[in-house]
């Protein structure tokens, strides 16, 4: 008996053991395959391959568009299953980079394209080269894709990845307010200042911002700055391996306007305080006249999504307006493609590649246009049938723009953009200058070229 007793005390502590493993209880939602096997590999897992897939698409529509894919691919293919981890943009930016660290990074990742993540992620030997079965059978895939996001995520020749919606920053207004008040679409930078003089006099908050992120504020001295010395001159400055020391002074410039912007009471109230939901809440609530984002929150103030019906038609938008003897493209876009890419490390790249393959077939991409009115970056995924009013005005507004300009935070390698994302926090707390943070800027880079070259990168 006692035997008998003590077999059944080692069997519970086991279990008990197996079920509080490190980590079990804070695992990320997941669609898909389901949960692993403890101890599987994913091809042992349920007698078929099992993809990891890591993504920022986790609220609707995005995430439910993306479930539906990944049914139509695994009814297709009963091998391959695909298990999801949804994660908030933020939060995943830091999650990705301790997950390319470990011995098991997921086989599928979302990245954003410029030096801050993919060049980043290149160089650490993290990415798989995507250039062979892109130009397989004659081109069959590459010539599915928009050729100028395909080119953002190409890197020394070679291509890592495959772009798929190009989202790019706009500034938003509130139509009802506007006409209530006699206000006009500024058609030039001084107008805007104007605007928003206008829009604070009569007791509103001009331009929602929400700056707990760090990002969003960033995105005005980035475009100024591109629209004062133009886009190459810009762009020159991101490559820690190149020439780049953000040594002209329209950075210092651009920043002298954005803290005259905040002095003047054009943002909300403690920016850094604010995060970009309640920015947005600030934006549909009526509270604030105008909203400067991206086109990742079309679907958040429209029809099913976090805005009240009575606002979803109650707002356009307008590209940033041309600056003043600004010797940049005064009509370029503020924006970037951003999609996926294949983990060097996975065992299963000819799954990974035959996934994307489908996510990027014509009829996947106008499904996905059709519930969550983006703009897909497959040749013919937005036609006059699934395309919504403001998704055509948008692709009408890429069609004729000059050029495409990315933003700051995603071309300035990782640490660098650290120092100037945080210290624009600063400049908008009255803690630093303009010239401050540039010092800081600079300083930065001219450290990671060191270290990088140390490595021999």
């Amino acid at each position: 008996m006692s035997r008998t007793i003590a077999l059944a005390v080692v069997v519970l502590f086991i279990a008990l053991c197996v079920g509080c493993q490190p980590g079990a209880q804070n695992q990320a939602p997941t669609t898909g395959a389901g949960p692993l096997v403890p101890g599987a590999t994913p091809q042992q897992a349920g007698g078929k391959v099992t993809l990891q897939l890591w993504t920022i698409w986790n609220t609707s529509p995005r995430q439910d568009a993306l479930a539906d894919i990944i049914t139509a691919f695994q009814a297709a293919n009963p091998d391959i299953a695909i298990q999801t981890n949804a994660q908030e943009p933020d939060a995943y930016k830091t999650n990705i980079r301790v997950a390319l660290g470990g011995a098991q990074p997921p086989d599928i990742f979302f990245v954003w394209s410029g030096e801050k993540m993919l060049h980043n992620f290149v160089r650490g030997g993290n990415v798989a080269d995507l250039t062979a079965d892109l130009d397989a059978s004659n081109k069959a895939w590459r010539s599915r894709l928009v050729a100028s996001s395909l080119d953002s995520y190409t890197y020394d020749g070679k291509t890592y990845g495959v772009p798929y919606l190009l989202q790019c920053t706009f500034f938003l207004y509130n139509k009802d307010l506007f006409a209530k008040n006699g206000w006009k679409v500024p058609q030039s930078w001084d107008e805007l200042l104007a605007l928003c003089d206008n829009i604070k006099a009569k007791g509103l908050t001009p331009l929602a911002l929400g700056n707990m992120q760090k990002w969003p504020a960033s995105h005005f001295p980035c475009v100024l700055t591109q629209r004062l010395i133009g886009k190459a001159a810009a762009e020159r400055q991101y490559d820690p391996l190149g020439p780049g020391s953000y040594d002209d002074p329209a950075w210092t410039k651009s920043l002298d306007t954005l803290k005259d912007m905040a002095d003047k009471g054009c943002f909300s109230k403690a920016p850094n305080g604010v995060d970009r939901a309640m920015a947005r809440t600030g934006f549909y609530s009526g509270k604030a006249a105008m909203f400067y984002t991206g086109t990742w929150d079309f679907a958040r103030l429209s029809k099913g999504g976090e805005a009240p019906e009575s606002f979803w038609n109650s707002w356009d938008f307008f590209n940033f307006p041309p600056v003043a003897g600004g010797k940049g493209e005064q009509n370029c876009l503020a924006g970037s493609a951003d999609g996926y890419v294949i983990s060097s490390k996975t065992p299963n790249r000819a799954a990974a590649v035959k996934f994307l393959q489908f996510m990027t077939e014509v009829q996947q991409a106008q499904q996905f246009v059709s519930k969550c009115q983006e703009l897909v970056q497959v040749q013919g995924a937005v036609t006059a049938e699934n395309a919504g009013p403001r998704l055509r005005k948008y692709a009408d507004i890429v069609k004729a723009a000059p050029c495409l300009s990315a933003w700051t935070d995603t071309l300035m390698e990782e640490s660098v953009a650290q120092a100037y994302m945080g210290g624009i926090q600063n400049l908008l707390e009255g803690k630093k200058t303009p010239s401050d943070v540039m010092t800081a800027v600079r300083q930065r880079q001219r450290d990671v070229k060191r270290e990088l070259q140390a490595k021999g990168q």
